[in-house]
């Protein structure tokens, strides 16, 4: 079975972490008045998951590093007290920082200025299967050899205005995946492969139609009889948002690498706007032996 890329990192924070210790060490030296909390959680999602991954201190360089993020609400909040300062009659007070924070793609951006990573940079906003889809631009940029390493990274923090009761605020996850092959000093543990991921969209607007597809595609690539997935792991539906695919994925990485998982495993997504993706991972040995799949 071959492998589209190797997770090497996992880096997950929640929004409610954002004033913690912990958080606030690893955006130590940050400029943070100009950061809106999107950019805040990923710069330190990602931080977390290059130290995972043992990417630190110039091992890869930024011409090789890519960013690649997943959300649906990036900039919302910003965009809204914008528009509300706006309006707000001659004693408005607009900070002129705000504006450039309002995009979509504002939190990749400030991620690939700031680790640096100069490699692809992409934001996808495609609903519950964006973080698959994240995944597999990533799978396809090392497979191209555009970068050596990727950052597979989904964020939201979905104002209250927006969110209903019983959802959480958001947070952000991240992935450092790397490309097959490339050789670094061997770590502990077990390795996790990307064996296959895809993703579909129905044009008739039916999920089910979107998800037998997208499953379909995912076992073919990697080779695999339905029979042959041993655990799986869906997004519940208050994680369904950018961040719910990729924080799946994180948890599915764990499982591997603990052991407890003991054969290939599948995430798998969709939701009401009919896309949806699935994802096999399988975990190594460090010889690059299969470790579980029997």
């Amino acid at each position: 079975m071959s492998m589209v890329g190797t997770i090497t990192g996992v880096g997950v924070v929640s929004a409610d972490e954002l004033a913690t210790p912990a958080v606030a060490e690893l955006l130590q030296g940050e400029r943070l008045r100009s950061l809106n909390p999107e950019t805040k959680l990923l710069l330190a999602a990602a931080r977390l998951a290059l130290r995972d991954a043992g990417l630190v201190d110039g091992v890869v360089h930024p011409d090789e590093l890519g960013v690649v993020v997943a959300t649906r609400h990036a900039g919302l909040q910003d965009y809204v007290e914008l528009f509300l300062a706006g309006i707000g009659g001659d004693d408005a007070r607009v900070n002129p920082a705000r504006g450039p924070q309002t995009g979509l793609n504002a939190p990749a951006a400030h991620l690939s200025i700031r680790l640096p990573a100069a490699g692809p940079n992409a934001t996808l906003t495609s609903g519950a299967a964006a973080g698959l889809d994240a995944l597999r631009y990533a799978t396809d940029a090392l497979t191209a050899k555009r970068a050596i390493a990727m950052l597979v990274c989904g964020v939201d923090v979905v104002p209250a205005i927006v969110r209903s009761p019983s959802a959480r605020p958001g947070g952000a996850a991240v992935l450092v995946v790397e490309a097959e092959g490339v050789t670094r000093a061997p770590r502990e543990g077990i390795r996790v492969g990307v064996a296959a991921v895809a993703t579909a969209y129905s044009p008739r607007d039916d999920v089910d139609e979107a998800s037998e597809r997208a499953l379909r595609d995912a076992l073919r690539d990697a080779q695999l009889a339905p029979d042959a997935v041993r655990s799986s792991f869906t997004p519940r539906d208050a994680d369904g948002e950018g961040v719910g695919a990729l924080a799946q994925l994180a948890l599915a990485v764990g499982s591997l690498r603990r052991g407890e998982a003991t054969g290939p495993v599948l995430v798998h997504a969709s939701d009401e706007s009919c896309g949806a993706g699935a994802a096999v991972l399988v975990a190594y040995a460090q010889e690059g032996a299969l470790a579980c799949a029997g």
